[in-house]
Parts: C-alpha cells; sequence; structure tokens
C-alpha cells in the first residue's frame, strides 16, 4: 500500500495549483521544507497580470487563466483573484522599434493602441512628461491577489484529502520496480509519481532522485515599496507603469507605490536578498520617471524567478523516468497562469490529454515537454 499516489516536492503555486486540480482524482502529499507553503517565490510576487507578459509560449497559458482568475470557484475563492488596473508602456524616442514590436504582439488585445503624452499624463498624473515620448495602452493589466489564490488552491484540495508535510524537506528519493522510496527530513515516504514542483531548486530535487537536471537558471528580481513622495498626485487606481523594454516597473501599493528594477541576476537557489545596488536602481528610476524625491523605503525583498534556458514552462514527465513529472520553469509568470497551466499539468501527469477548453486558447503540451531541455 502506498502512502500516495502523488508526492508534489515544493509548496509554491505551482505544487499547490497541480495538487488542487489532482486532489479530486487521485490521493495526493504535497511536501514544503519551510514552515510557510510558498515562502520563497510565491510570497514575493509582484502580483500583476498582463496578458502577454513572457511572449507567445506563456501567452495561451495566461489567455486560459483569466476566466478562472476573474470568477474562481468558490471553493478557491468567495471573491475575483484579478481585478483591473490597466498598464502603460512608456517609451523614449529611442525605443520606438521596441513599441512597435509590443504594439505587433499586442495587437489582438481590445484597447491596445498607442498614447500621447497628454493621454499618458490623463490616466497617469504622477509621471514626468520630460521623461517619455509616448505610450502604450494595455487597460486590460490587472492586479492578482496572490495570497487568496495560494491558499485557496490549498484550503480547498486539503478539503478533497490533500495532505500537506511543512517544514519536511527532501533528501533523496530512488526508484524500486513500480514506486519511488522517498526520504524526508521526518521519514520515509512511498509513492507512485514524483511531482517535481521545487522552483529555484528543482534540479536538486531532480538529481537527489536520480534523474538528469535540465539547467534550470534561478534569477533574482528586487521589489522595494515606497510612500508617495510629497507632491506627487497619488491615485489608488493609477495603472502599472512599464518601461517599454521592461527595465523598470511600478505600480500603486497601499498609500504608495511598488517599485522593481526588473533585474534578473543569476542566483543559486537560496533565500534571496536584495542587494543595494539593485534597491538604488529601483528608487532611481522612480525619481526619474516621476520627478520626484523618495526619502523613505518601507520594504524591500527579492525573490527567484526561475527559467528554462528557452524561457518556457517545463511540464511533462522526464524522459528517461516516466515516474517523475516536471512542472517548473514558471519564471515570473507563474501567478497568471496558475489555473490553465495546473490543470494542464494535472491532466498530464494522469495521462490524459489537454482538456478541450484550454486548446480552444491554443494551449498545446508540445512546446513544454522537458525532452527538448535535453542535450
Amino acid at each position: 500500500m502506498l502512502d500516495t499516489e502523488f508526492l508534489v516536492i515544493g509548496g509554491g503555486i505551482a505544487g499547490a495549483g497541480i495538487a488542487y486540480f489532482l486532489a479530486p482524482h487521485a490521493k495526493v502529499m504535497l511536501l514544503d521544507m519551510e514552515a510557510q507553503a510558498g515562502y520563497h517565490t510565491t510570497g514575493r510576487s509582484a502580483a500583476f497580470y498582463a496578458e502577454t507578459y513572457g511572449g507567445p509560449l506563456l501567452q495561451p497559458l495566461t489567455t486560459a487563466s483569466k476566466a478562472f482568475l476573474l470568477s474562481p470557484p468558490a471553493e478557491v475563492s468567495e471573491i475575483p483573484i484579478l481585478s483591473q488596473m490597466g498598464a502603460i508602456h512608456v517609451m523614449k524616442d529611442h525605443q520606438r522599434s521596441a513599441a512597435e514590436s509590443l504594439l505587433d504582439e499586442m495587437s489582438e488585445l481590445p484597447g491596445v493602441r498607442e498614447l500621447t503624452v497628454d493621454e499618458v499624463l490623463e490616466r497617469a498624473p504622477h509621471l514626468d512628461r520630460t521623461q517619455f515620448v509616448a505610450g502604450v495602452n494595455d487597460p486590460d493589466c490587472g492586479n492578482l491577489d496572490v495570497a487568496a489564490l495560494h491558499q485557496g488552491y490549498l484550503r480547498a484540495a486539503k478539503k478533497m484529502g490533500l495532505a500537506v508535510r511543512l517544514e519536511d524537506g527532501f533528501e533523496s528519493a530512488e526508484f524500486k520496480a513500480d514506486h519511488w522510496l522517498v526520504k524526508t527530513r521526518k521519514g520515509q515516504i512511498t509513492t507512485r509519481t514524483l511531482i517535481n514542483a521545487s522552483g529555484a531548486w528543482a534540479d536538486d530535487v531532480a538529481i537527489k532522485a536520480q534523474v538528469q537536471p535540465l539547467k534550470l537558471k534561478p534569477q533574482r528580481r528586487t521589489i522595494v515599496t515606497i510612500p508617495s513622495p510629497e507632491g506627487l498626485p497619488f491615485e489608488k487606481n493609477s495603472p502599472v507603469v512599464i518601461d517599454v523594454e521592461e527595465s523598470f516597473y511600478f505600480k500603486p501599493e497601499g498609500a504608495g507605490y511598488l517599485v522593481s528594477p526588473a533585474d534578473e541576476t543569476l542566483s543559486p537557489a537560496c533565500d534571496a536578498q536584495p542587494e543595494l545596488e539593485d534597491i538604488a536602481m529601483a528608487v532611481e528610476h522612480f525619481q526619474n520617471a516621476t520627478g520626484s524625491t523618495v526619502e523613505k523605503i518601507e520594504a524591500k525583498w527579492a525573490g527567484l524567478r526561475t527559467f528554462a534556458k528557452d524561457k518556457a514552462p517545463v511540464i511533462g514527465y522526464d524522459e528517461n523516468q516516466p515516474n517523475f513529472f516536471w512542472n517548473v520553469g514558471q519564471g515570473g509568470y507563474g501567478i497568471q497562469t496558475s489555473p490553465a497551466w495546473s490543470e494542464l499539468a494535472a491532466n498530464l501527469a494522469m495521462g490524459n490529454a489537454v482538456p478541450e477548453h484550454l486548446r480552444k486558447h491554443g494551449v498545446k503540451a508540445e512546446p513544454y515537454r522537458p525532452a527538448r531541455l535535453l542535450d
């Protein structure tokens, strides 16, 4: 008798999401090394939804997730996870070609168009008109309630039988005939299938299970929050402001702003901490864009966004170990793609076809198969 059919390693959005979609159909257990599930990345997300964010291989998963995020099942959340906010991509004169590429990429989305300086300032009066020549309007960009989604998955999955083991780190695994013998900090677990949803630690988990790693790359991203500078117009419903080449972004947060320099610094798997240089860069970008002076930083943190070498998701069974399932490579897009991504992953883990409602949005399994990353 196995302890569980599916053992999910990692309790962030990837692990919680697949556990939620598997729980009605199988016995599932989730393992997390920390006292708080999702501590390292999910809990540090900037939490906004942009349909083209991440490029053409992420967009179908983002689009297919929208209905769930706007109207989640009651067992996950009784209120929408996604609320409308809008975004403006601002550009300087030398960024015209980048803006044209962005407009082409977003051409099928409603309301996307180029904005004049006056139109940008009408929606974002806190910007300095001397710092940009135009903008690109993305009215469907939204705010995400990350905690509601993540905790909603876990709460609902537990009611369907999910067993969650916190502060129980994965140490090793050995495949015997038709099941895994998994060693953890607190003992042994037997399971038919290992699901690797461990983010920055995914290659480490693979190695400990004697599976070939995929050379995934964790990258540090920094976020600071600041009070609204004195004299700067502040509107809680202002759009996200994003540099057209994504060198920074900021959005309203509480009575101030959340700001990121959009850094992508290679990092080992660790409890990521912000570097002074990246904090200073975030503040400088905000000051330049608004013509203001930041006197105080309220909070600062960093998280790890883990990418495959082609920056596409990694979803599917390992090429050489058919009982080892990869569910990694979310990069910075794990929250906004989570409902479709997790439903796709759960179906593939159970040996099912891609659900029809996902296929209607262009979701396919082939681009995400782990085998593409093997040398």
